[in-house]
C-alpha cells in the first residue's frame, strides 16, 4: 500500500485503513467497557419484553442468555479474527467474500443497520427526557413533542462532539458509561425484586403465547435473541480493531455482547411478566416516585449516547470504505454525513419512523445471519486468514485480489441470497409467526446461518476462486 494513501501521521482510529500495530494499544477490560456501551441500551428491555409474550421467567431466562451467546460465539467466530490480526473495520473483512465491489452491499447493511437503531436510541431518548419533564410538572403536554426533538437533535450534536475524539471518546466514555449502567441496572434487579418478589416473577404467565406449544415458543423466544444478537455484527470493527490479540477481544465480545446485554434484557423480561411494561421509565416511576424516574432517565441517556456514539463511529468508518469519500473528506466532515440522515428522521420523521423500524430492521437483519456464515467458512475451512492480501482489500479496480468477475464475487452472494431465503422460508421475520413446523426444533436464524456457509463452500469449491492471494495484486 503505498503511503501516499494512508491518511497523513493522522491517528488510524479515526480511518478506515488497517490501524498499525503499534496503535493497537487496547487491553481487554477497555474493549469490554466500550462493547458494554454498544450493547446496553433501550432495546434490551424492548427485546425482553417481547420475549414475555412467549416465555415465563425460567425459559425466558435460558432462552434469552443462550441465544446471546450463541450468536455472539458466531460473529466473533466471524469478525473477530480478520479485525484483531490486520486492525481492519467489519466492511473491509467482507472484500475476500463479496469481491471488491461487491462489499459495498454489506456497507449498505451495515449503514442502515446502525444508522437505523441509532434513530430509535435517540428518538427514545427525546421522548424519555420529555416524558420525565411532564412527570415533574417542568413542561406541559403540548411542549412535550417539541422538547422531544429538540432533545433528540442536541443528542445527536453531543455525539458528533464525541466522535472528533476518535477512539479516545469510545475509550474514555465507554470506562464512564459501562460503571453507570452496572450499577443503575443492578439498582433495577433489587427494586424490581423487592416491590414484586421473586415468586410472582417465577409464578407470573407469558403474555401472549402462540397455541403451537411450549417448544416452539421456546425456539421463537430463542429466535428473538439470535437475531437480536446478531445485530452486533455491525458494530464489531469499530469495537475491536484497536485490539491487538483475538484473545483479548473474545472475552469481552462474548461477556458485553453476548451475555451482558441479555443480562440487561431480562429486566424487561422479568417487569414485562409481573407489570406488563418492559419499560422502566414507566414501571419504575409508578412504583418508586419521581427521583427513581431520574434516575431511569440518566440510565436512558447513559446507555442511548453510548451506544449511539459506537455504532455511529462503526458508521464512519464503513463509508470511508467508499474512495471518494476517504479521498476527500477528513473525519469531522465524515462523522457529521453519518449522522445527517439521524437529523433529519428526528425532525421531521420521528413518529413514522419509530413506529415503522421493526418491519425495516427485520428485513435487513435476515442478510446478516448468511453473511456470518460464509465469512467462518472463509476464514476457517478455506484459511483465508493466514493469506489475506490487505492491499487489495483498499484497491478498487482490477489490481485487487478480490476483483473476481467485476468486482463481485457470486458464490458470496447466491450464499446470501439463499441463506436470507431460508430464513423467510422458517419464520415471518415481522411479525415472528412460524411458517414451518420445523422452525421448534432448528430455529429461523442458525438454518440460515448454516445455509449460507454450505452454500459459499460449494459455490467456491466448484465455480470459484478459493486462492485468489496466490494472484497477488500489481
Amino acid at each position: 500500500m503505498k503511503s501516499g494513501n494512508v491518511e497523513g501521521a493522522l491517528d488510524q482510529s479515526v480511518g478506515s485503513w488497517p490501524v498499525p500495530l503499534a496503535q493497537r494499544t487496547w487491553g481487554g477490560w477497555q474493549a469490554g467497557a466500550v462493547s458494554i456501551t454498544a450493547g446496553v441500551a433501550t432495546w434490551s428491555f424492548v427485546v425482553g419484553g417481547f420475549t414475555a409474550n412467549y416465555v415465563d421467567a425460567r425459559e425466558g431466562t435460558a432462552a434469552m442468555l443462550a441465544g446471546g451467546l450463541i450468536s455472539q460465539f458466531l460473529i466473533s467466530l466471524a469478525q473477530i479474527p480478520a479485525i484483531t490480526k490486520y486492525g481492519l473495520e467489519t466492511v473491509s473483512t467482507t472484500k475476500p467474500q463479496l469481491g471488491a465491489r461487491g462489499s459495498a452491499f454489506a456497507l449498505f447493511i451495515q449503514y442502515l443497520t446502525l444508522i437505523g437503531w441509532n434513530c430509535v436510541l435517540i428518538i427514545f431518548l427525546g421522548r424519555a427526557f420529555s416524558s420525565t419533564l411532564l412527570q415533574l410538572g417542568l413542561i406541559t403536554g403540548d411542549m412535550q413533542g417539541s422538547v422531544a426533538i429538540v432533545a433528540s437533535v442536541l443528542a445527536t450534536f453531543g455525539i458528533w462532539a464525541l466522535l472528533l475524539l476518535g477512539a479516545e471518546g469510545l475509550k474514555y466514555t465507554g470506562v464512564i458509561v459501562a460503571i453507570g449502567i452496572f450499577v443503575i441496572g443492578s439498582w433495577m434487579y433489587v427494586l424490581l425484586l423487592q416491590t414484586y418478589g421473586l415468586s410472582a416473577i417465577v409464578e407470573a404467565k407469558p403474555l401472549a403465547p402462540l397455541p403451537d406449544g411450549r417448544l416452539m415458543n421456546y425456539s421463537i423466544a430463542l429466535e428473538v435473541l439470535l437475531v437480536s444478537t446478531l445485530g452486533w455484527w455491525a458494530y464489531m470493527g469499530s469495537m475491536f480493531r484497536l485490539v491487538n490479540r483475538a484473545g483479548k477481544a473474545i472475552y469481552p465480545s462474548m461477556g458485553s455482547l453476548g451475555l451482558g446485554w441479555a443480562a440487561i434484557g431480562l429486566i424487561g423480561l422479568y417487569s414485562g411478566l409481573v407489570v406488563g411494561q418492559p419499560d422502566p421509565a414507566i414501571w419504575i416511576v409508578e412504583v418508586a416516585g419521581p427521583v427513581a424516574g431520574i434516575v431511569v432517565l440518566l440510565f436512558v441517556i447513559l446507555s442511548n449516547l453510548g451506544s449511539a456514539l459506537v455504532g455511529s463511529h462503526a458508521a464512519a468508518l464503513g463509508i470511508g470504505q467508499i474512495p471518494l469519500v476517504a479521498k476527500s473528506l477528513s473525519w469531522p466532515v465524515k462523522t457529521f454525513l453519518v449522522l445527517t440522515p439521524m437529523f433529519i428522521v428526528e425532525i421531521f420523521f420521528s413518529a413514522a419512523f419509530y413506529d415503522n423500524i421493526g418491519t425495516f430492521m427485520a428485513f435487513v437483519g435476515i442478510f446478516i445471519a448468511p453473511l456470518v456464515g460464509v465469512q467462518i467458512v472463509d476464514w476457517f475451512a478455506f484459511r483465508r486468514i493466514d493469506t489475506l492480501h490487505v492491499p487489495s482489500l483498499f484497491r478498487h479496480d482490477k489490481r485487487s485480489c478480490y476483483w473476481y468477475k467485476g468486482g463481485i464475487n457470486p458464490p458470496g452472494f447466491v450464499a446470501l441470497v439463499l441463506g436470507a431465503l431460508t430464513y423467510i422460508a422458517l419464520l415471518d421475520p415481522v411479525s415472528f409467526v412460524p411458517n414451518m413446523e420445523l422452525v421448534q426444533y432448528t430455529t429461523a436464524s442458525l438454518p440460515s446461518v448454516l445455509v449460507g456457509a454450505l452454500v459459499y463452500y460449494l459455490g467456491m469449491r466448484l465455480f470459484g476462486d478459493i486462492s485468489p492471494e496466490a494472484k497477488r495484486a500489481r
